[in-house]
């Protein structure tokens, strides 16, 4: 979209959000899964400070279970200098609320810019401090007013608590076909409803030419598989994505047990292998894209707060094609006279982790 710039590593995100929240004047709200108390963090900490000593209105929603290894010291600072800090689900509540997450990475500046994707505020994203190691991510920078305003009302409803129904938002959503451009798309957790699920399913079911996804927990449900398949049946180019080194090995090992039926469908399925992937993208015939914070798995689609940007614009499209083309260069392709050799502990090991997958 007009306007939409692409980020594809931690340095060149950290140093755009960091211009837009020095030049901040009245407003900075923040929702995020991890703010961590390392070099990176304390950067952003103390722009965050000056910025509120300034006056500018500061608001921060950090996920309570996503910043568990934070220091303490460190959210207190930042409450002590005036920001106004919120923990989502704190790890004193009980029951649903440990594992319903807010898992966005969420920025909103004076109502003029906006950021979204996977970087989270950490050392693990920037070269300049994890070196070679660091992670491939992605995320967008957004000026157009209308997908701020959605992300503004997506912050206001996690600060009030506000958990809104589906049917509440698709009532604002425009008919299928009547969008061009680009729309904010959002989880609150629902148990039986995904509209991220269903964007990334009607895409599948669509596709023409080709559809190339990149997820680093790619643990799709049943749905999604057979759409893949039967995409991939249809003489659609269906390539797939994922982490080959992974920071949660366990989902990487719940997903491996979709390989099977993906791989003697057709689809093609990848492994990053020169550092952890964590960006959350995909691209389809030249014209829809997604990029956000979902996973394609069943946190991410029914029991965490999550947000994506889908579009439909070949500029865009063209962007994150090239990015994955260029991601494939550092990757292994996973083919079926291989995979099909792993032995039986590889199988029961892929069994049981599917089986807990709905809570990794």
């Amino acid at each position: 979209m007009a306007g939409s710039v692409f980020y594809f590593e931690g340095d060149d995100y950290f140093e755009a959000l960091e211009r837009d929240l020095a030049a901040a004047e009245n407003s900075i709200d923040v929702e995020l899964y991890y703010f961590a108390s390392d070099r990176t963090g304390v950067r952003f900490a103390d722009l965050l400070i000056r910025k509120a000593a300034q006056g500018v209105r500061v608001r921060l929603i950090y996920d309570a279970i996503g910043c568990r290894g934070t220091s303490e010291e460190f959210l207190l600072r930042l409450d002590h200098a005036g920001i106004d800090v919120k923990a989502f689900h704190p790890l004193l509540s009980l029951g649903a609320h440990l594992t319903r997450r807010t898992h966005r990475k969420c920025f909103v500046v004076d109502a003029r810019t906006a950021f979204l994707g996977g970087f989270n505020l950490a050392d693990d994203y920037s070269a300049a401090v994890s070196e070679r190691h660091a992670w491939r991510d992605t995320g967008v920078r957004l000026t157009a007013p209308e997908l701020i305003a959605d992300l503004q009302r997506l912050f206001e409803d996690s600060w009030n608590e506000v958990r809104r129904r589906p049917r509440e938002l698709l009532r604002r959503r425009p008919r299928p076909g009547a969008w061009e451009h680009a729309m904010i798309v959002p989880n609150y957790g629902w148990q039986k409803k995904s509209l991220i699920r269903q964007e990334y399913l009607s895409a599948i079911v669509h596709a023409r030419e080709k559809i190339w996804i990149t997820n680093p927990y790619f643990v799709p449900d049943r749905g999604l598989r057979r759409a893949l398949r039967r995409a991939a049946a249809r003489g659609v180019d269906v390539r797939v994505l994922t982490a080959g080194e992974s920071d949660v090995p366990l989902a990487r090992w719940a997903g491996e047990a979709s390989y099977v039926k993906l791989l003697k469908a057709g689809v093609r399925l990848f492994e990053y292998t020169e550092r952890v992937l964590h960006a959350k993208s995909a691209v389809a015939d030249g014209r829809w894209y997604t990029v956000g914070t979902a996973n394609i798995d069943h946190m991410s689609f029914f029991r965490n707060h999550e947000v994506n940007l889908f579009g439909s614009e070949p500029a865009c499209a063209d962007i994150l094609e090239a990015q994955f083309l260029k991601d494939l260069e550092g990757s292994r392709e996973i083919l079926w006279p291989e995979w099909r050799k792993r032995g039986w502990l590889r199988k029961l090991r892929e069994k049981f982790f599917f089986w807990l997958r709905v809570w990794l």
